[in-house]
């Protein structure tokens, strides 16, 4: 068991993580190490990094204006606050990740507000992670306001500390402490006005405590990995085009015998392609003569040819010229001065009022009755605040936290009926079923400039990005029609720059996203483009992995990446881009040691030949390249090379 009781004294521990809670007055960490790399041995611990040896308090519930902290009734240190709950339950049981334990406060006296609280703590088995959560109960006879919850406070020691706080709320949810300086608490970004009737209950977001390093990178690394193990459905990408300039039936048909032939695995169908507008979700009576019923063959057909369809929708976004908009304008977000939003790309329509329950239906109704594979989401919720009285919010600062857990649920349901979600949405949302979501590039950029200059921009800043998620979960725009006035110009007489611009898609790792009616324009670029689409399928399971930083794009030099899985037949692939119309040698130090490789190994790299790991796992290599190369080298150990051969 990772977690043991004894009298009141709680220990939550794993190989990573070594964590003591005290109940005996109040509920207070005493001791919270974490060691990667570090041992135990018989009883003593040796722990790389320590945290202050007590915590002020556990979690916390603001109300009325007021903390209450589920903290010890008197601090051993100097500060003076006095916690305000008790322990009257401990619970223990299995959760998904490992053992959990639950421990249930309630105030210590009638001065204190009537909720309870259940702090849960989840210790992971086998990851480097701890997880904790709150669940807060009114159990008095009248409503109750919550202002905000705190679910965790610790000292992080910025840049010193090898912890990674992070959850599936939208936004970052660390602030610092004016109390307890210098400690770091987590909740809500700002007050969640949330009301709880009689006893009822919400519960707050997860808090995910994971060991990681101080090296970029690999802290990167370490992260992506538990990333992909928390959101399975972020694994399974596909290469896949959006569409945005079909005017019938017969054309929609087309695309879905060019997709297949071309090697495309899903299709998203853009803005206008399938329905009247945006928001009343009716099908175009001049490609759907019979409604719905011609919208399922279409579906019907593309899944004939092996491919999943997606369509563009909104849960925020009704046009003004709907039907749904014009006959129920009040279900919109009521902006400051009696406003209403115009709806562009962040939504004007609430959750809070029966829109909520409309599209809903509207959107499973898709996905159960039509078929669709997913849905393609636009516009979703990014703080905009409602003031209508006749919504479910009981006031505007409920909004964000209500619509928090709206879309929660909402993604829960798709993910459990197998379905995808791909939207612009904060990585955060990919814990609540979001599997895709953009990579990093600025749809800004295409408003600017074209060609060559918008290719290695765009690199560059999806580049900067995979630090901060996993490719397989994201994609990058890689424009062969006008998008905000600009392409990639792609062209037989320069295919550099259509190279560079399917390469920095395929080749970081992305399965899609390619937008436009004609994915290529000649034999030229259609050579290069079944190249690309080749080495995706022929290298998806290293490039799902996790991807190495070694060289930043900047326009004048090669850049490059290293994609490794310790998982892949194939455990790394590295892939060098010449920007420039000249010859290049670039020196490039690879650790290899996150694709598994060990201390002394030997490597195999194509092109290059066996090289010497040192005591790390690392090796050198130093590559040549033409004018506008692309250097494609996959890695391979010496002994798998021998086994095939």
């Amino acid at each position: 068991m990772s977690i043991s009781i004894q009298d009141h004294t709680m220990v939550i521990q794993n190989d990573y993580i070594h964590r003591v809670i005290d109940i005996s007055a109040g509920v207070a960490t005493t001791a919270f190490h974490i060691r990667p790399n570090g041992e135990q041995r018989g009883d003593f611990w040796y722990p790389v990094f320590s945290f202050e040896s007590n915590l002020p308090y556990e979690a916390a519930v603001s109300i009325g204006g007021i903390t209450y902290e589920a903290g010890p009734w008197k601090h051993r240190l100097n500060w003076h606050r006095e916690g305000a709950f008790a322990v009257i339950g401990v619970e223990q049981d299995r959760g998904r990740f490992g053992d959990i334990l639950r421990l249930t406060c309630s105030g210590r006296h009638e001065g204190i507000p009537p909720v309870e609280l259940v702090i849960e703590y989840e210790i992971a088995d086998e990851l480097p992670m701890l997880t904790k959560s709150v669940r807060v109960r009114n159990v008095s006879s009248a409503p109750i306001v919550i202002d905000n919850v705190t679910v965790d406070i610790v000292r992080l020691f910025e840049g010193k500390i090898e912890l990674a706080v992070f959850s599936d709320y939208y936004w970052n949810i660390q602030k610092e402490d004016d109390y307890y300086v210098p400690f770091s608490r987590f909740e809500f970004p700002k007050s969640i006005g949330m009301e709880l009737m009689p006893g009822l209950h919400f519960e707050t977001f997860k808090c995910y405590e994971a060991v990681v390093s101080g090296n970029k990178d690999e802290a990167a690394i370490i992260l992506h990995r538990l990333y992909k193990t928390i959101a399975p459905w972020i694994t399974s990408p596909q290469i896949k085009r959006i569409v945005n300039a079909c005017q019938s039936i017969e054309e929609l048909r087309e695309i879905a015998d060019q997709s297949a032939e071309d090697g495309f695995e899903s299709v998203e169908l853009f803005v206008g392609q399938l329905f009247t507008n945006t928001g009343d979700y009716m099908p175009r009576p001049d490609l759907f003569p019979n409604g719905e019923e011609d919208m399922k063959r279409l579906v019907d057909y593309y899944h004939s040819k092996q491919l999943t369809v997606l369509p563009y929708c909104s849960t925020t976004i009704a046009w003004h010229s709907t039907e749904v908009c014009k006959t129920h304008p009040d279900w919109q977000y009521l902006g400051p001065d009696g406003l209403r939003y115009s709806p562009e790309g962040l939504g004007n329509m609430c959750y809070q009022s029966p829109w909520g329950g409309y599209i809903r239906e509207k959107l499973l109704h898709l996905l159960d009755e039509i078929g669709f594979d997913g849905l393609a989401i636009d516009g979703p919720y990014h703080g905009l605040p409602c003031q209508a009285t006749d919504h479910h919010h009981a006031n505007p600062e409920s909004v964000e936290f209500m619509n928090w857990m709206w879309e929660k649920n909402f993604f829960k349901e798709i993910t459990a009926r197998g379905k995808m979600i791909t939207a612009p949405q904060e990585m955060q949302s990919m814990f609540l079923g979001l599997a895709q979501r953009p990579g990093g590039y600025r749809e800004e950029d295409q408003n600017e400039m074209g060609g060559m200059n918008l290719v290695t921009q765009t690199r560059a800043f999806v580049y900067d990005s995979r630090y901060k998620d996993p490719a397989c979960a994201t994609w990058t725009s890689c424009n062969l029609d006008m998008y905000h006035g600009h392409s990639i110009e792609p062209s037989e007489k320069n295919p550099a720059t259509y190279d560079h611009a399917i390469g920095g898609m395929f080749g970081y790792g992305h399965a899609g996203v390619l937008y436009g009616r004609n994915v290529y324009f000649g034999d030229k670029t259609k050579g290069i483009f079944n190249k690309w689409i080749s080495f995706y399928k022929k290298y998806r399971k290293t490039l799902t992995g996790e991807m190495v930083h070694l060289a930043r794009p900047n326009g004048y030099e090669p850049d490059a990446v290293m994609h490794v899985s310790t998982e892949a037949d194939i455990p790394a692939v590295l892939v060098i881009f010449n920007p420039v119309h000249t010859d290049k040698v670039i020196s490039l130090e690879l650790p290899l040691n996150y694709a598994g490789f060990a201390s002394e190994d030997t490597a195999h790299i194509a092109n290059i030949g066996e090289i010497k790991l040192d005591s790390r796992g690392h090796g050198v290599v130093t590559v040549s390249l033409d004018p506008y190369e692309i250097a494609i080298m996959p890695v391979n150990r010496t002994s798998s090379l021998s086994s095939e051969g």
